[in-house]
Protein backbone atom coordinates (compact mmCIF):
# COMPACT_ATOMS: atom_id res chain seq x y z
CA UNK A 1 0.00 0.00 0.00
CA UNK A 2 1.47 3.29 -1.02
CA UNK A 3 1.00 6.22 1.08
CA UNK A 4 2.10 9.57 -0.14
CA UNK A 5 2.62 12.43 2.15
CA UNK A 6 3.16 15.93 1.09
CA UNK A 7 4.70 18.65 3.19
CA UNK A 8 6.18 21.95 2.74
CA UNK A 9 9.43 22.94 4.40
CA UNK A 10 10.68 26.38 4.47
CA UNK A 11 14.39 26.51 3.62
CA UNK A 12 16.77 29.03 2.23
CA UNK A 13 15.02 32.12 3.44
CA UNK A 14 11.46 30.84 3.09
CA UNK A 15 11.63 29.05 -0.29
CA UNK A 16 8.95 26.38 -0.47
CA UNK A 17 10.19 22.89 -1.39
CA UNK A 18 7.69 20.11 -1.96
CA UNK A 19 8.99 16.63 -1.19
CA UNK A 20 7.25 13.32 -1.85
CA UNK A 21 8.08 10.51 0.51
CA UNK A 22 7.29 7.09 -0.87
CA UNK A 23 6.96 4.35 1.65
CA UNK A 24 7.56 1.54 -0.87
CA UNK A 25 9.80 -1.43 0.24
CA UNK A 26 10.59 -2.39 -3.33
CA UNK A 27 11.70 1.12 -4.12
CA UNK A 28 13.76 1.21 -0.96
CA UNK A 29 15.52 -2.10 -1.88
CA UNK A 30 16.18 -0.87 -5.39
CA UNK A 31 17.55 2.33 -3.99
CA UNK A 32 19.74 0.30 -1.60
CA UNK A 33 21.04 -1.92 -4.40
CA UNK A 34 21.71 1.12 -6.53
CA UNK A 35 23.59 2.65 -3.64
CA UNK A 36 25.71 -0.49 -3.29
CA UNK A 37 26.54 -0.38 -6.99
CA UNK A 38 27.47 3.25 -6.73
CA UNK A 39 29.66 2.46 -3.71
CA UNK A 40 31.43 -0.37 -5.55
CA UNK A 41 31.93 1.84 -8.55
CA UNK A 42 33.40 4.53 -6.31
CA UNK A 43 35.67 1.93 -4.71
CA UNK A 44 36.84 0.78 -8.14
CA UNK A 45 37.55 4.35 -9.15
CA UNK A 46 39.37 4.86 -5.85
CA UNK A 47 41.39 1.68 -6.36
CA UNK A 48 42.28 2.74 -9.90
CA UNK A 49 43.35 6.10 -8.55
CA UNK A 50 45.50 4.38 -5.93
CA UNK A 51 46.99 2.09 -8.58
CA UNK A 52 47.74 5.03 -10.89
CA UNK A 53 49.30 6.87 -7.97
CA UNK A 54 51.35 3.81 -7.05
CA UNK A 55 52.52 3.35 -10.67
CA UNK A 56 53.39 7.02 -10.91
CA UNK A 57 55.42 6.79 -7.73
CA UNK A 58 57.14 3.63 -9.05
CA UNK A 59 57.99 5.40 -12.33
CA UNK A 60 59.44 8.34 -10.41
CA UNK A 61 61.49 5.98 -8.23
CA UNK A 62 62.69 4.01 -11.27
CA UNK A 63 63.66 7.22 -13.05
CA UNK A 64 65.54 8.37 -9.95
CA UNK A 65 67.36 5.05 -9.70
CA UNK A 66 68.18 5.14 -13.42
CA UNK A 67 69.45 8.71 -13.09
CA UNK A 68 71.68 7.69 -10.17
CA UNK A 69 72.94 4.69 -12.18
CA UNK A 70 73.70 6.90 -15.18
CA UNK A 71 75.53 9.36 -12.94
CA UNK A 72 77.57 6.53 -11.45
CA UNK A 73 78.37 5.16 -14.91
CA UNK A 74 79.40 8.62 -16.10
CA UNK A 75 81.59 9.09 -13.02
CA UNK A 76 83.22 5.68 -13.61
CA UNK A 77 83.83 6.55 -17.27
CA UNK A 78 85.59 9.83 -16.50
CA UNK A 79 87.57 8.19 -13.70
CA UNK A 80 88.77 5.57 -16.21
CA UNK A 81 89.67 8.32 -18.71
CA UNK A 82 91.63 10.20 -16.03
CA UNK A 83 93.55 7.13 -14.87
CA UNK A 84 94.34 6.11 -18.46
CA UNK A 85 95.57 9.63 -19.25
CA UNK A 86 97.85 9.62 -16.20
CA UNK A 87 99.31 6.24 -17.20
CA UNK A 88 99.95 7.46 -20.76
CA UNK A 89 101.56 10.63 -19.38
CA UNK A 90 103.89 8.60 -17.18
CA UNK A 91 104.83 6.41 -20.15
CA UNK A 92 105.58 9.48 -22.29
CA UNK A 93 107.68 11.03 -19.52
CA UNK A 94 109.59 7.77 -19.16
CA UNK A 95 110.21 7.61 -22.89
CA UNK A 96 111.29 11.24 -23.00
CA UNK A 97 114.21 10.43 -20.71
CA UNK A 98 114.64 6.90 -21.96
CA UNK A 99 117.39 7.85 -24.42
CA UNK A 100 119.93 8.39 -21.65
CA UNK A 101 121.72 5.47 -20.09
CA UNK A 102 124.41 6.87 -17.81
CA UNK A 103 126.26 3.89 -16.46
CA UNK A 104 128.36 6.01 -14.09
CA UNK A 105 125.23 7.17 -12.26
CA UNK A 106 123.39 3.85 -12.33
CA UNK A 107 122.30 2.75 -8.87
CA UNK A 108 121.10 -0.69 -9.88
CA UNK A 109 122.82 -3.58 -8.12
CA UNK A 110 122.66 -5.57 -11.36
CA UNK A 111 124.82 -3.85 -13.97
CA UNK A 112 124.23 -4.86 -17.59
CA UNK A 113 126.78 -3.19 -19.94
CA UNK A 114 125.60 -1.94 -23.31
CA UNK A 115 127.17 -3.39 -26.45
CA UNK A 116 129.94 -1.14 -27.79
CA UNK A 117 131.72 -0.88 -31.12
CA UNK A 118 134.93 -0.43 -29.11
CA UNK A 119 134.64 -4.09 -28.08
CA UNK A 120 135.58 -5.07 -31.64
CA UNK A 121 138.05 -2.35 -32.72
CA UNK A 122 139.28 -1.71 -36.25
CA UNK A 123 142.88 -2.98 -36.76
CA UNK A 124 143.93 0.55 -37.77
CA UNK A 125 143.20 1.68 -34.21
CA UNK A 126 146.09 -0.48 -32.97
CA UNK A 127 148.73 0.88 -35.33
CA UNK A 128 151.27 3.30 -33.88
CA UNK A 129 153.25 6.10 -35.58
CA UNK A 130 155.65 8.92 -34.78
CA UNK A 131 156.42 12.24 -36.43
CA UNK A 132 159.83 10.88 -37.33
CA UNK A 133 158.32 8.31 -39.66
CA UNK A 134 158.01 8.81 -43.39
CA UNK A 135 154.26 9.27 -43.34
CA UNK A 136 152.09 8.36 -46.29
CA UNK A 137 149.28 10.50 -44.90
CA UNK A 138 149.05 13.47 -42.55
CA UNK A 139 145.90 15.61 -42.56
CA UNK A 140 143.25 16.94 -40.22
CA UNK A 141 139.49 17.03 -39.64
CA UNK A 142 137.40 18.85 -37.03
CA UNK A 143 134.99 16.92 -34.82
CA UNK A 144 132.18 18.28 -32.61
CA UNK A 145 129.82 16.19 -30.47
CA UNK A 146 126.53 17.41 -28.97
CA UNK A 147 124.49 15.45 -26.45
CA UNK A 148 120.98 16.76 -25.75
CA UNK A 149 122.00 20.29 -26.69
CA UNK A 150 125.30 20.38 -24.79
CA UNK A 151 128.69 20.11 -26.45
CA UNK A 152 130.79 17.21 -25.23
CA UNK A 153 134.46 17.94 -24.88
CA UNK A 154 136.86 15.74 -26.83
CA UNK A 155 139.87 14.95 -24.62
CA UNK A 156 143.25 16.38 -25.45
CA UNK A 157 146.10 13.95 -26.20
CA UNK A 158 143.59 11.22 -26.96
CA UNK A 159 145.51 8.43 -28.72
CA UNK A 160 148.92 9.54 -27.47
CA UNK A 161 150.94 7.43 -25.01
CA UNK A 162 148.18 4.91 -24.55
CA UNK A 163 148.48 1.33 -23.32
CA UNK A 164 149.09 0.21 -26.92
CA UNK A 165 151.11 3.07 -28.39
CA UNK A 166 153.62 4.06 -25.73
CA UNK A 167 157.00 2.93 -27.00
CA UNK A 168 159.70 5.40 -27.88
CA UNK A 169 159.34 6.19 -31.57
CA UNK A 170 155.78 4.90 -31.76
CA UNK A 171 153.66 6.64 -29.15
CA UNK A 172 150.77 7.90 -31.31
CA UNK A 173 147.75 6.14 -32.75
CA UNK A 174 146.84 6.71 -36.38
CA UNK A 175 144.11 9.18 -35.30
CA UNK A 176 144.76 11.35 -32.25
CA UNK A 177 144.32 14.80 -30.70
CA UNK A 178 146.82 17.27 -29.23
CA UNK A 179 144.28 19.60 -27.61
CA UNK A 180 140.60 19.75 -26.65
CA UNK A 181 139.46 21.70 -29.72
CA UNK A 182 138.21 18.59 -31.54
CA UNK A 183 140.97 18.71 -34.17
CA UNK A 184 141.71 15.18 -35.33
CA UNK A 185 145.19 14.38 -36.61
CA UNK A 186 145.24 11.56 -39.15
CA UNK A 187 148.75 10.17 -39.56
CA UNK A 188 149.54 6.86 -41.21
CA UNK A 189 152.65 5.21 -42.53
CA UNK A 190 150.81 4.28 -45.74
CA UNK A 191 148.25 6.43 -47.53
CA UNK A 192 145.11 4.59 -46.45
CA UNK A 193 141.43 5.45 -45.99
CA UNK A 194 140.59 6.19 -42.37
CA UNK A 195 137.04 5.64 -41.07
CA UNK A 196 136.05 7.99 -38.26
CA UNK A 197 135.07 4.91 -36.26
CA UNK A 198 138.79 4.22 -35.74
CA UNK A 199 139.09 7.33 -33.56
CA UNK A 200 136.20 6.15 -31.34
CA UNK A 201 137.85 2.70 -31.08
CA UNK A 202 141.03 4.41 -29.89
CA UNK A 203 138.96 6.50 -27.46
CA UNK A 204 137.32 3.28 -26.25
CA UNK A 205 133.72 4.45 -26.68
CA UNK A 206 130.73 3.38 -28.75
CA UNK A 207 129.75 5.06 -32.00
CA UNK A 208 127.65 3.89 -34.94
CA UNK A 209 124.10 4.39 -36.24
CA UNK A 210 122.67 2.97 -32.99
CA UNK A 211 124.10 5.71 -30.76
CA UNK A 212 127.16 7.28 -29.20
CA UNK A 213 128.80 6.73 -25.80
CA UNK A 214 126.06 5.22 -23.61
CA UNK A 215 123.24 7.01 -25.45
CA UNK A 216 121.10 4.92 -27.76
CA UNK A 217 118.68 5.76 -30.55
CA UNK A 218 115.07 5.08 -29.53
CA UNK A 219 111.54 6.10 -30.46
CA UNK A 220 112.16 9.33 -28.51
CA UNK A 221 115.80 10.13 -29.39
CA UNK A 222 117.77 10.27 -32.62
CA UNK A 223 121.37 10.44 -33.79
CA UNK A 224 122.38 12.83 -36.58
CA UNK A 225 125.74 13.30 -38.26
CA UNK A 226 126.65 16.14 -40.61
CA UNK A 227 129.73 16.84 -42.71
CA UNK A 228 130.17 20.53 -43.47
CA UNK A 229 126.54 21.00 -42.43
CA UNK A 230 125.15 18.31 -44.76
CA UNK A 231 123.48 15.23 -43.28
CA UNK A 232 125.53 12.06 -43.61
CA UNK A 233 124.28 8.59 -42.67
CA UNK A 234 127.59 6.72 -42.91
CA UNK A 235 128.33 7.31 -39.22
CA UNK A 236 131.36 5.22 -38.11
CA UNK A 237 132.07 4.16 -41.72
CA UNK A 238 132.54 7.75 -42.90
CA UNK A 239 136.03 8.18 -44.35
CA UNK A 240 137.86 11.18 -42.92
CA UNK A 241 138.78 13.89 -45.44
CA UNK A 242 141.23 16.68 -44.87
CA UNK A 243 139.62 19.97 -43.80
CA UNK A 244 136.11 18.61 -43.25
CA UNK A 245 134.04 19.58 -40.21
CA UNK A 246 132.05 16.74 -38.70
CA UNK A 247 129.24 17.17 -36.16
CA UNK A 248 127.59 14.31 -34.28
CA UNK A 249 124.30 15.18 -32.55
CA UNK A 250 122.25 13.06 -30.17
CA UNK A 251 118.93 14.70 -29.33
CA UNK A 252 115.22 14.23 -28.63
CA UNK A 253 113.11 13.70 -31.70
CA UNK A 254 111.07 16.73 -32.71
Amino acid sequence: MNQKSSYSDSVHQGDNVETNIINDPKAIIEAYELGKKQTKKSEKVSNRSKKVKHNSKKIVNDNYKMSNKNRKNETSFWLLVTVTSLILLLILVGQEYGGLFDNDEAESDEFIPLPSTADNPDPLSKECVTHEMQLGRHDHSMLSIYINGEEREIPENMGINSEICNEQGGNMHTVHTHDATGKLHIETEANVDMPIGVFFDIWGVHFNETGIFDYRVSNTHELIMTVDGIANDEFDDYLLVDGKEIAIIFQARS
